[in-house]
């Protein structure tokens, strides 16, 4: 398998949502997934989980960041990166299950993770040693087509407004912005099901084709992701049935999500003409 990507048109909630994805599939799933943060440290799908201890690298004031995308960068500009040295610089968040490689301590405009043929490189390798690379893009000028593969999956992550989703389909009916991938999935981030913009008035409005999921809001998931905790929230409702509507919903929504976006059979028959995207 190869990648499956986040994409936001730079109203947030394509982190929430990679995140949740990678530690729900973790956990219950049989393939090993890296997280990449091709951002800055600490930011994005990072959000929500527990910092690195760096305080060592503190204490000996260290030049550079000897893990995550810096150190990656780095070794595959001077030709060292190798398979078998690639997970010292990953750090696992549920061990043998979900790697992080987090994101930059800066970036500049020559030497950004995106832009970088580096890049390129890194997730060849990284496709060696993991089963599916979970990557998070916000803003409508960051999607890097050149670097998406037909085999990729694509989720895009939208809010129930209305200048937002006509900008989308907008886009999607000229194919300026997803240029040929067209999205497996679009995620409605913190779903109010009440609102009249319900899943099903927006496909039949804009005529859309792709599976549409609504991930609601939720009180406790969104405290675990300020409280840096988003693996214990999920650690302790895997077997918990029944108790809490909200909570349900919430977690049969990233259930679904994880369906879909690992179904074989929904990988296989992804491309441009297959699952399109219809604008108004």
């Amino acid at each position: 398998m190869s990648k499956v990507v986040f994409w936001d048109l730079g109203y947030g909630g394509s982190a929430e949502v990679a995140a949740a994805f990678g530690v729900q599939a973790g956990l219950h799933e049989k393939y090993h997934f890296l997280l990449m943060n091709c951002g800055y440290s600490g930011t994005g799908l990072e959000e929500g989980f527990p910092p690195r201890d760096n305080e060592l690298g503190k204490e000996l004031r260290m030049p550079v960041q000897d893990h995550g995308m810096e150190a990656l960068l780095r070794l595959a500009e001077s030709g060292k990166l190798l398979q078998a040295n690639m997970t010292d610089y990953t750090y696992p968040l549920l061990q043998g299950r979900l790697d992080l490689a987090e994101g930059m301590q800066s970036i500049s405009s020559s030497r950004h993770p995106l832009h970088s043929v580096e890049l390129e490189a890194i997730l060849n390798m990284a496709e060696r040693l993991y089963d599916i690379i979970i990557m998070q893009l916000s803003g409508a000028g960051s999607l890097y087509s050149d670097r998406l593969r037909e085999e990729d999956t694509l989720i895009a992550v939208l809010r129930q407004n209305r200048l937002e989703l006509d900008t989308f389909f907008e886009m999607a009916g000229r194919s300026e912005t997803i240029r040929g991938i067209a999205p497996l999935a679009i995620v409605i981030h913190q779903y109010d099901a009440a609102s009249k913009w319900s899943l099903q008035n927006i496909k039949r409005r804009y005529n859309c084709e792709v599976p549409m999921i609504g991930i609601p809001y939720h009180t406790e998931f969104s405290d675990a992701w300020n409280g840096q905790d988003i693996i214990s929230f999920f650690r302790r409702y895997r077997l918990l049935k029944g108790r809490g509507y909200e909570r349900e919903q919430f977690l049969f929504s990233c259930k679904e999500l994880v369906r879909l976006a690992l179904s074989p059979k929904e990988r296989s028959h992804h491309s441009a003409t297959d699952s399109k995207v219809r604008g108004a």
